[in-house]
């Protein structure tokens, strides 16, 4: 009769078993370790002991065992062990693709098992299965071994995989832009030239641009059509000094004649329906086509322009010709660099600090973690931060901003993943790094991927980030700036220009909370706060989004919020350490704290401190009823409160969690508030609902566009 092998988990199934398992590890005692007797009895109770047994007639005996260890996310193999007669046969596998199962299946991120590099089998093994050698370390004193850590990164759906349809396999994919590796070359109209060297509105802007070509930053070119104008408007052709200035300018590259023309007809009607329908096109609106017919056959990076006519047709000749149009202030503003190239701010918090550390310090750490950033990032050049604890550092943060047209700004976060405080001190500065980079304006960011941080890679999956398509590398869009209807158009290409994502031309309604996006050609539907995480920091005012006014004493504001600037140079809540904090309220408020919807904090001014104004806008992303006298731990690390009972006469209270926290660039009054009716007759002592329309109207306060 042919033999049978089964796997088994429970205890009472592994119980019988246990000297077997034990006697087999100590006979291989030199590759396995040494475990007591108790160890092993636990491990079962706990489900941390997965059996293989055989069956052969009516016998049943042990043929081998799998014993597992760690902490979420990261799942650790410390004993895996076939009886001899039973080996060759794969049962080694079979034992190890049940726990890879088990971690991908409860939502684990990585599988780590400590081999010493003595052991040729045991890591030609692991080597098969997947598991990525990461680092060497010291064993122990006695043998003197070297360990070799090995790593397998599980097929865990993240919060990407879930934001597409269920039916769909692949993951949403927002890529980095691909650009040509040489300086992009730009084409400008007259107008931008005109803007440049006569005394108009957008003279700095103009300005700006040709400075950033001087810099090499990029390339700009004009058509030859630029200059053929120039000449039928010059009435002194040998003597006319913008026409020779002009003439300074480079040329795109020389097109056929025969191209250009046939690209005319097709161009016409996208910028000018109606006009080209009726054969009625004017003698600039032939110019303005034969500018664009120039950069499409040229293939240039983009067209800048403040044509209201040809930026109102950017969709349809991007989708057509692939041309990005860019108006002239827009593209100023996406050639700033990040302004985060300062140290960072000393801080610090309860256990830990945040300061900037030497090269010494941050190279010294990083071999330490087995981490090298060779041809990604230059230690010297970029901007460190790093947090050390009472034993030393812990934690660094490069970053080497970028402007948004260059390339990706591009980042390193490590952080000692065996620290007690690891998930927050890898929440705290990848919100920081992200909130540094859209500080001036939308970004993309490229995180590199390091397959032995697992807990860095999920909270920076929880922020919106995902794995970029054939790069080693978490990418992601930050827009730093909440988007209203009127906004949206220009948000949508902000972030087709930055990712490569197109979004739907019409504004979305929140009472239908989902979006259709275009990844190559392959149109998706998201959800509106999915596309929320993906480009936070940022908030949707969008038609039908619900809100609400909470008030907020100046002094919790200044804790939970962070608004006030002094506390750079104290001691700080751990809260402002979270991507996602906690406001408490009392239950009453429950039904105007709706999940999804967005929380405006109104900073109180009793007692002449406080502002008396909206200061902060962020997420609902959950609302919950709690006991004052026990809430989870979770909760009150996301909060600012020590005596949550003395919030309530009840013994209840109710916990709002919030993220995409947005600091107001200037706080919405009480008397501005008044004006666009938001006041009711409670005066915001406590939670007031308000009309989506009432928000857009806080947000365009609150973010005016000077």
């Amino acid at each position: 009769m042919a033999k049978h092998f089964f796997i088994r988990r429970d205890f009472a199934d592994i119980s019988p078993f246990l000297d077997f398992i034990r006697a087999q590890a100590d006979r291989e005692r030199d590759a396995l370790g040494f475990l007591p007797q108790p160890a092993y009895e636990e491990a079962a109770r706990q489900r941390k002991l997965i059996l293989l047994l055989v069956q052969d007639g009516d016998e049943t005996s042990y043929a081998g065992h799998l014993l597992f260890g760690g902490i979420f996310p990261i799942l650790r193999v410390r004993q895996i062990a076939i009886a001899p007669r039973y080996r060759r046969h794969q049962h080694a596998s079979t034992l190890l693709r049940t726990l890879i199962a088990q971690g991908e299946n409860e939502g684990y991120l990585n599988i780590v098992a400590n081999v010493a590099t003595d052991l040729t089998g045991a890591n030609s093994f692991y080597e098969k299965h997947g598991f990525v050698s990461s680092r060497l370390k010291a064993g122990g004193k006695t043998r003197n071994r070297k360990i070799n850590v090995r790593i397998l990164q599980l097929d865990t759906p993240s919060l990407i995989s879930y934001m597409v349809d269920s039916k769909v396999a692949t993951a949403l994919e927002m890529l980095p832009r691909k650009r040509s590796p040489e300086i992009p070359i730009y084409a400008i109209d007259l107008n931008v030239f005109f803007d440049a060297v006569k005394v108009r509105a957008r003279s700095q802007d103009a300005i700006a641009v040709f400075e950033a070509a001087l810099k090499h930053q990029i390339r700009v070119a004009a058509s030859h059509e630029l200059f053929a104008e120039l000449k039928r408007k010059s009435n002194n052709l040998t003597n006319d000094p913008i026409l020779s200035l002009a003439k300074t300018i480079p040329t795109l590259p020389v097109q056929e004649k025969a191209k250009i023309e046939s690209l005319k007809p097709h161009i016409a009607p996208l910028v000018f329906p109606e006009r080209s329908a009726a054969g009625k096109l004017k003698s600039t609106d032939e110019s303005d086509i034969a500018h664009l017919a120039h950069a499409v056959a040229a293939g240039v990076s983009g067209y800048i322009t403040s044509d209201e006519k040809v930026l109102a047709a950017r969709d349809r000749l991007m989708r057509n010709f692939s041309l990005d149009v860019i108006g002239l202030s827009e593209f100023v503003h996406l050639l700033d660099l990040p302004n985060e190239i300062a140290p960072a701010p000393s801080k610090s918090t309860k256990g830990f600090r945040i300061q900037t550390p030497t090269i010494e310090e941050v190279t010294t750490f990083l071999k330490r973690e087995g981490v090298s950033t060779e041809g990604y990032i230059s230690i010297s050049k970029c901007r460190r931060s790093a947090v050390f604890d009472n034993q030393g550092l812990v934690a660094v943060s490069l970053l080497d901003p970028a402007p948004a047209l260059e390339r990706p700004t591009h980042s390193v976060i490590c952080v000692h993943q065996e620290h007690p405080f690891s998930s927050t001190i890898a929440d705290f500065l990848i919100s920081e790094q992200v909130q540094l980079c859209s500080i001036s304006g939308a970004r993309s960011l490229l995180l590199m991927d390091i397959s032995s941080q697992p807990i860095t890679r999920r909270i920076a999956l929880g922020q919106g980030f995902q794995q970029a398509h054939e790069q080693s590398g978490l990418f992601k869009v930050s827009l730093g700036t909440p988007i209203t209807s009127t906004t949206w158009t220009d948000a949508r290409l902000v972030i087709e220009r930055l990712s490569g994502m197109t979004l739907q031309e019409k504004c979305p309604r929140y009472d239908k909370p989902e979006v259709t996006v275009s990844i190559n050609g392959t149109p998706r539907t998201v959800g509106l706060f999915e596309l929320e995480t993906l480009l936070s920091p940022t908030l949707l005012a969008l038609p039908q989004r619900k809100a609400v006014v909470v008030p907020i004493t100046p002094t919790f504001a200044a804790d939970l919020l962070g608004t006030d600037a002094q506390y750079t140079f104290l001691d700080v809540p751990e809260a402002q350490f979270l991507f996602r904090r906690t406001y408490f309220n009392t239950v009453r408020a429950a039904r105007a704290m709706i999940r999804g919807s967005i929380i405006a904090f109104y900073e109180s001014s009793r007692g002449g401190k406080g502002r008396g104004a909206i200061v902060a806008l962020g997420r609902i992303v959950d609302v919950t009823s709690i006991p004052a006298n026990n809430a989870p731990e979770l909760l009150q690390r996301g909060g600012v409160v020590d005596d949550i009972e003395a919030l309530t006469k009840s013994d209840r209270i109710l916990a709002t969690t919030f993220d995409n926290l947005l600091v107001l660039n200037k706080p919405v009054s009480f008397k501005k508030l008044r004006e666009l009716g938001c006041v009711s007759g409670a005066n915001f002592v406590s939670a007031t609902p308000i009309t989506a329309k009432q928000l857009v109207s806080i947000v365009q306060a609150g973010f005016p566009d000077d």
